[in-house]
């Protein structure tokens, strides 16, 4: 026996420790076996949402995550929390450069260097022109100004294609669309803010999907960045479990629902992580659900041992090809987007909602746990009125004077709630 790691065969092949040392990952696997384990407030009162932040930093969230307006005051939110040791997520409504700049004005005030804080901004154009149906040329520029702005280590080019999962793509779909709305800011910007990208997907509860959607965006984005001569940078990838996938007659079974959704998440390679909490479908704040939600990163990391392994389906064979054919079919998907003049251009010829709301058509399930299958006896929580379905016809009336037909969000429940709830 040695007690040295430098060794040899006897016909020279250096021997490299079986687990000390490995090769490099594949591209773009989090460096990182920790996720940021996210937590999101929509701010009304800038006090009450500090006073928020700052007890789900007490449980131990690495990641918070706002929902504001630009005149909202940013010091008041983000009051005694230390940004060097948090990922820092701003969804803006309204103007993305004020509120940067407020950002900037609060590190000068707290003597925080710039190249310390990790993050992202979030305002997104094509995702903005695809939700509300009105594309803001403006909103560009707003993403060159952000280009002067924001700190190194702060994303800004953000790509919100867990939208596209919200209103029911399918996998290759979300992938496909994913890659044609970077594809839209590489030709507008090139080089300009590369290494600042965050994409934002959906996770849902067919988990070795998940693994393999996460993977094959990695390998899309290394494609794409090869097709335009660009380097090859990290693509920082945030997933979020949906409310699509949540049932508001026993609402418990949503722990569950996340947890599939979540773990293929993880071990796909996701950097940020948000677990909703099983009563977002209700719509309120519950500080109780949203504990478990941070509990259930723990039991991931802590029980489970998610954060000991690097890329953990790697070597699958049923991974490896199911992503291997989500990649084909989503480069087809962009590249049919591109041909058409872009995805703006696909929006507002109703491509995208045409493909959307029939594969949304395809895959609402005939089941729900909970619902029509061993239904709940209890009936919904007090005050929740399950919403009517709406048609594609009548969809199109209420937004007929939009320029685009904006994409509609789904819950996969809903109808059957309606129909088998009792209220």
């Amino acid at each position: 026996m040695t007690d040295t790691t430098d060794r040899a065969y006897p016909h020279g092949k250096r021997v490299a420790p079986l687990y000390t040392q490995a090769p490099d990952q594949q591209p773009g696997f989090r460096s990182n076996p920790w996720w940021v384990m996210v937590q999101e407030h929509a701010v009304e009162k800038e006090f009450a949402a500090n006073d928020w932040a700052l007890e789900r930093l007490k449980h131990g969230a690495s990641g918070l995550l706002f929902y504001l307006y630009d005149h909202q005051y940013l010091p008041r939110i983000l009051r005694d929390i230390d940004l060097r040791y948090i990922q820092l997520g701003l969804v803006v409504e309204g103007s993305g450069p004020e509120v940067m700049e407020a950002l900037l004005h609060h590190a000068h005030n707290e003597i925080l260097p710039l190249d310390q804080m990790n993050g992202f901004l979030n305002t997104d154009p094509v995702e903005i022109a695809a939700r509300t149906g009105h594309w803001d040329e403006s909103k560009m520029y707003d993403l060159g100004e952000l280009s002067r702005l924001a700190p190194p280590k702060f994303k800004y080019m953000c790509v919100n294609a867990n939208f596209y999962g919200a209103c029911g793509a399918s996998a290759s779909t979300q992938l496909g669309l994913a890659l044609a709305h970077i594809d839209f800011y590489l030709e507008a910007f090139g080089e300009v803010g590369l290494e600042q990208y965050w994409l934002a997907l959906s996770a849902g509860t067919h988990m070795f999907e998940e693994m393999a959607k996460i993977r094959a965006m990695r390998l899309l984005w290394g494609r794409l960045l090869e097709t335009y001569g660009l380097p090859q940078v990290h693509l920082e990838i945030y997933t979020e479990t949906s409310i699509q996938h949540q049932s508001a007659l026993d609402v418990e079974t949503n722990l569950l629902r996340a947890a599939s959704a979540a773990f293929g998440a993880i071990t796909g390679g996701a950097d940020a992580l948000q677990i909703r909490p099983y009563t977002a479908v209700l719509g309120a704040n519950d500080a109780v659900a949203e504990r478990l939600a941070l509990n259930q990163h723990y039991l991931f990391a802590y029980e489970s041992f998610l954060d000991r392994v690097e890329d953990p389906a790697a070597g699958s064979y049923f991974i490896e090809t199911l992503t291997q054919e989500l990649c084909e079919s989503a480069w087809e998907i962009a590249q049919e987007v591109r041909e058409m003049g872009g995805i703006i251009t696909a929006l507002k010829s109703n491509w995208i909602q045409d493909k959307i709301w029939m594969e949304a058509s395809e895959a609402a399930p005939s089941e729900y746990l909970g619902v029509n299958k061993f239904p709940a006896e209890t009936g919904f929580p007090e005050g929740f009125v399950p919403p009517a379905p709406v048609s594609r016809a009548a969809h199109q009336k209420q937004f007929a004077q939009c320029a685009i037909e904006p994409l509609r969000a789904v819950r996969w429940a809903a109808a059957l709630e309606k129909e088998h709830g009792k209220a």
